[in-house]
């Protein structure tokens, strides 16, 4: 772009100083948000307190800056798609600041503030939360990944920042699964940047502190990448001139202009197997899977079907040169991921107490975030761990914020999840957004029935601007 086009108008008037200036603004949102998703991993991916707070902190500078980029003649028809969930999530949040309120009715506070009153012999304001600091901490959390979403939402309304979004994620999966190999040959673990203490890790964990973490944000990077080859194979594969040009130009681009991409997805889906997770590697298969099948399923043209059949090839492949170059490695490793030989004793003991939890108070919930002061009241066991997190995302949302509050979330993540299968049915170009918003929601929703994936900032705020993208680029810029 040369400069008479950069500080002209559309009319070749020159751009005014307010012009000029919201347009670097624009850009310099898009670069600080891709700056945040490659800083979130860095510090345990957000597990450590300032690192979640100076995060929120990033997002909240991306908003202001954008914001400044806002034009006197900025449409908003489009916020109509997202106003449903948007609304939801918002009275959410405003549920969750109702249960750190005091002044709330006597039988909505809990039992134990009443009990801490008579024991210390002084009143005490009941409210709902068990720990109103925790759920303070939760609220503005939550409030961070809703303005990262509606961000990513409104950056990626042109194609352009769209793609440059999505290209810097995977860049940043790529770069991330490099960084966990490198640790792996060090024999050394994240943790040891932060802490001095000796630890090992016992797998492939990259930036987090658990494996499982790990395989959940590579598995997204796949997902990111996936979409973007499934879209350079569909400008690229033939698919109407019999098998030998298919096969053939298959190869080309595979070889060729697609090479970049797949070696990406090689390492990011090396990193998930590497790590050992037998929940990342299924949720990672489960969003391909669902990536390939909505590209199969979603087309009613005989000559779509066709092109979304090469590029659900092209989908297999990464996986099919992945067995063949690892070998018997790679299959020791799947018999490792699929033993179900022995049961997980710990999730099932934590399930249960939350469980306990949401029929203790299934409508006003414990307090969002109150999982680790709640635990003791309804353990039946006692465990030598720190046990801070239900592994399953589900089940310690609804025991902290409520059913009711809980299913309204559920159902605003829903709503933008449908807006995106809309998109991929009534799209004809840019497709791949909306498919990869699909494949990381249904890797993030298997993920979260035996893990907390979500409750790790880098990984919500990544799921977040990739579903933001999706549902943007998912109706028509008319």
């Amino acid at each position: 772009m040369n400069r008479a086009t950069t500080l002209s108008s559309g009319d070749g008037s020159p751009l005014s100083f307010a012009e000029r200036f919201r347009a670097f603004a624009r850009t310099a949102t898009v670069w600080l948000c891709l700056a945040v998703l490659a800083w979130a991993p860095l510090p345990l991916g957000g597990a450590i307190a300032w690192a979640a707070g100076l995060q929120e902190i990033l997002v909240a500078a991306c908003w202001i800056l954008w914001l400044a980029s806002l034009g006197p003649n900025e449409t908003w028809r489009d916020v109509r798609v997202v106003a449903i969930p948007l609304g939801l999530a918002i009275l959410v949040l405003l549920w969750a600041v109702v249960q750190i309120m005091p002044g709330v009715p006597a039988s909505w506070a809990h039992p134990i503030w009443a009990m801490t009153s008579d024991a210390l012999g002084r009143p005490l304001p009941g409210v709902i939360s068990l720990n109103p600091w925790r759920t303070e901490t939760e609220i503005v959390k939550l409030g961070s990944y809703i303005m990262a979403c509606w961000l990513a939402f409104r950056l990626a309304r042109r194609s352009e920042t769209a793609n440059t979004l999505l290209t810097g994620i995977i860049a940043i999966g790529a770069l991330y699964a490099v960084y966990a190999i490198v640790l792996a040959f060090a024999h050394y673990g994240q943790v040891n940047v932060f802490y001095s203490v000796p630890y090992t890790p016992p797998a492939v964990s990259g930036p987090f502190m658990s494996r499982n973490n790990f395989a959940a944000f590579s598995g997204l990077a796949v997902i990111a990448a996936t979409a973007k080859l499934f879209s350079m194979g569909g400008e690229t594969i033939v698919t109407t001139r019999g098998a030998r040009q298919l096969l053939l130009t298959i190869f080309q681009f595979v070889f060729g202009r697609g090479a970049p991409v797949l070696i990406v997805i090689l390492l990011c889906l090396g990193a998930v197997v590497a790590s050992g997770s037998r929940a990342g590697f299924a949720s990672t298969m489960c969003g391909l899977a669902a990536l390939a099948l909505a590209s199969l399923v979603m087309f009613r043209r005989s000559s779509s079907r066709l092109w979304a059949g090469a590029g659900a090839l092209t989908v297999m492949l990464p996986l099919f040169m992945l067995v063949i170059l690892n070998g018997d490695t790679l299959a020791s490793r799947l018999n490792e991921l699929f033993d179900t030989g022995t049961v997980d004793a710990v999730r099932l003991t934590l399930w249960a107490a939350a469980s306990r939890m949401i029929a203790d108070a299934p409508w006003l919930g414990l307090g969002l975030g109150t999982f680790q002061d709640a635990y003791p009241l309804y353990a039946t066991q006692v465990l030598p761990y720190v046990l801070d997190k239900a592994h399953c995302d589900y089940l310690e949302f609804a025991a902290g914020i409520g059913l009711p509050a809980a299913i309204a979330w559920w159902a605003a993540m829903l709503g933008l999840v449908v807006v995106c299968i809309r998109g991929v049915r009534i799209r004809r170009r840019n497709r791949l957004y909306a498919l990869a918003a699909i494949g990381a929601s249904v890797l993030i929703a298997v993920h979260s029935i035996v893990d907390f994936s979500l409750q790790l900032p880098a990984i919500s705020l990544l799921y977040a601007t990739l579903l933001g993208i999706g549902v943007s680029q998912s109706f028509s810029t008319r």
